[in-house]
């Protein structure tokens, strides 16, 4: 009957071409299916992009809720059932920053007035929506947000899932037939919270962090007063993101197993050596991250002071220290030349 889409439309505010061309895509091929869709900006996206976007999206079939608005202002997106015997209620919260949060809700007269506590804000906020929810309707919450106890999926932004961002899951509303949660890449359902409340999760491994974990997207059944029934689909397509140790000589049988996975490699050497990332990648066109995976220190080595030493005996102290093996010949003769040309 309708897509649910909970924030983090893009991965960055600053929009490519091919991130606009998969996002547009694929909102028209839902609207040939006839399927209406819901969206609001997550933390990733620019909010004032999607909302100077909203008219057009509309046409397409896609009601973008880009700021918070009041229940009877845009704030509550209702949607009809295809066999339309039921409506649903889509009470729409983008992200919102602590630091914006009067500015956000600046429309509530009783939620943004004398802001201290975020938590407590959110609350309020989200009680405003409660109190337009009908019983003989399908009420869903789409926030997206931090609630306390999620567990991350290890590629979101550190500081807007820390304290001064959370909410208690107590918050959430009692009376909702769903609550669909963006923000926690992992998929999860909300402990705590007084009725059914889940996060999604990210349609894709977004970076190494998230590796190996197997991703999904819910399917939600419900009807007005009943609770909701959820199937977990899986997501099997998409390019992977594997981490895989390797050496010179391996590199060919990695690339034989690892298929089209983009790659993080964990190269193990004696020493480093100049273009050392052009022979992985010779071998391994996938390889986003190379790391060098070099002998133990030796923490027994005299530490030699500077003072006194010509630049080129403080550049071979200072690899030697960092990589435990004395540089190459051609890399002091790189090193000079360098030196050499800035010293002019």
């Amino acid at each position: 009957d309708a897509m649910l889409v909970a924030g983090d439309v893009y991965d960055q505010r600053s929009v490519t071409a091919d991130a606009d061309r998969l996002v547009f895509q694929t909102l028209i091929r839902l609207a040939e299916r006839n399927v209406p869709v819901v969206l609001i900006p997550g933390n990733h996206d620019s909010a004032v992009r999607l909302d100077a976007l909203a008219p057009l999206l509309e046409r397409v079939g896609t009601t973008v809720a880009a700021r918070v608005r009041r229940p009877d202002g845009g704030g509550m997106v209702e949607v009809g059932s295809r066999d339309g015997t039921d409506t649903a209620l889509v009470a729409c919260i983008p992200f919102i920053s602590p630091r914006r949060f009067s500015d956000a809700t600046g429309l509530f007269e009783d939620v943004g007035k004398g802001y201290v506590d975020f938590d407590d804000g959110m609350g309020r906020l989200i009680a405003a929506y409660e109190g337009a929810f009908r019983s003989d309707a399908v009420n869903v919450l789409m926030g997206h947000m931090f609630v306390s106890g999620a567990q991350p999926g290890g590629s979101e932004r550190e500081v807007t899932i820390g304290a001064d961002y959370a909410v208690s899951p107590t918050r959430l509303p009692k009376t909702a037939s769903y609550v669909a949660l963006g923000h926690i890449h992992k998929p999860q359902k909300v402990k705590g919270a007084p009725g059914h409340a889940r996060y999604c999760g990210s349609l894709l491994q977004l970076d190494f962090g998230e590796r190996g974990q197997d991703k999904s997207l819910f399917v939600v059944d419900v009807a007005p007063g009943k609770p909701p029934k959820t199937s977990q689909i899986p997501i099997d397509v998409g390019r992977k993101l594997l981490d895989v140790d390797a050496t010179l000589d391996t590199l060919a049988d990695v690339a034989e197993r690892v298929g089209d996975a983009y790659l993080r490699v964990n190269l193990s050497i004696d020493q480093p050596l100049p273009g050392l990332a052009d022979r992985v990648r010779d071998a391994l066109p996938n390889a986003l991250d190379i790391r060098l995976v070099l002998p133990e220190r030796d923490e027994g080595r005299e530490r030699i002071s500077l003072r006194g030493l010509s630049p080129r005996e403080q550049f071979t102290s200072y690899y030697s220290a960092a990589h435990q093996a004395d540089p190459a010949d051609e890399l002091l003769d790189a090193f000079d030349r360098v030196h050499e040309e800035v010293s002019v």
